[in-house]
């Protein structure tokens, strides 16, 4: 394995979530058998290129290549890399099917530097934890003459990120109290399914043991929006995870608990 491809997902908060912890496994496995970590983004965004050349160094890639529009497969064709990884979201799942070896198998991290033993050649990354890795590296990153000729959103080119507030709920209502009690002491407020529609930006934690959770509409929400998926103790995995940023699991009270900690709530300000 001489080269490690990872797919990074522009979001208007920065790289995706599974990008993000994909470039960790990569960096480990690079680290581990001596391969390179390269990671590829399409168009270019000008001045906003710097929060994924930041992402992408901090988490420990070694080279960046923002692509145009035929980047990606000839890059797996040029590095014939042994692994490819992709985020387990509508995008990244749609590259891993254009993909020789693809498409995409999804694989669910939710512990630092888990244990990897897939020989599949791509895989689709869910992230359930927070990156492990945060180095000094900015990188110096390569453009191709044809990336700004993909069409990007309008929030790909903000140099800023939009609001992390407010940070909402949706849960059963027969919630228990110490979930309830953790919540309430992050700032959250419940709302119901239906106002997602209408919300802009923000944060949304998704409390849910539906096997389907979190629905397809989930998908059509405003692009400003974060959802957490919170599924419970033990659970199967659902092609709908796509439609989180990050699955987290366990039984409530300790799943809701740690965004207490120092870096999720530098994450969620």
């Amino acid at each position: 394995m001489a080269h490690i491809l990872v797919y990074v997902q522009r979001t208007p908060h920065g790289i995706h979530p599974a990008s993000s912890l994909a470039i960790c496994l990569a960096r480990d496995l690079g680290s581990e058998f001596g391969a390179t970590v390269t990671a590829i983004c399409r168009g270019d965004a000008g001045k906003a290129n710097y929060k994924v050349s930041r992402a992408t160094g901090r988490f420990g890639a070694d080279s960046l290549l923002f692509a145009g529009e035929t980047g990606l497969d000839t890059l797996q064709g040029r590095l014939n890399p042994g692994l490819v990884l992709v985020p387990w979201t509508d995008e990244g799942i749609s590259v891993g099917e254009q993909l020789t070896g693809g498409p995409a198998s999804p694989h669910w991290l939710h512990e630092p530097q888990p244990e990897w033993n897939s020989e599949e050649l791509v895989s689709g990354i869910i992230a359930g934890a927070l990156p492990w890795y945060d180095l000094p590296t900015v990188l110096d990153a390569d453009l191709e003459s044809d990336a700004g000729e993909i069409d990007l959103p309008a929030w790909a080119l903000e140099v800023d990120a939009p609001p992390s507030r407010p940070l909402v709920y949706i849960a059963p209502e027969d919630l228990d109290p110490l979930t309830q009690s953790n919540l309430a002491s992050l700032g959250a407020t419940p709302i119901d399914e239906a106002e997602l529609e209408s919300m802009e930006h923000g944060t949304v934690l998704w409390l849910s043991t539906d096997p389907s959770a979190p629905p397809l509409s989930a998908g059509k929400r405003s692009p400003g929006i974060r959802l957490l998926l919170f599924p419970g103790v033990s659970p199967r995995f659902h092609p709908n995870w796509s439609m989180a940023d990050w699955v987290l699991p366990g039984i409530w009270p300790e799943a809701t608990k740690q965004l207490h900690s120092e870096m999720w709530k530098l994450t969620l300000a």
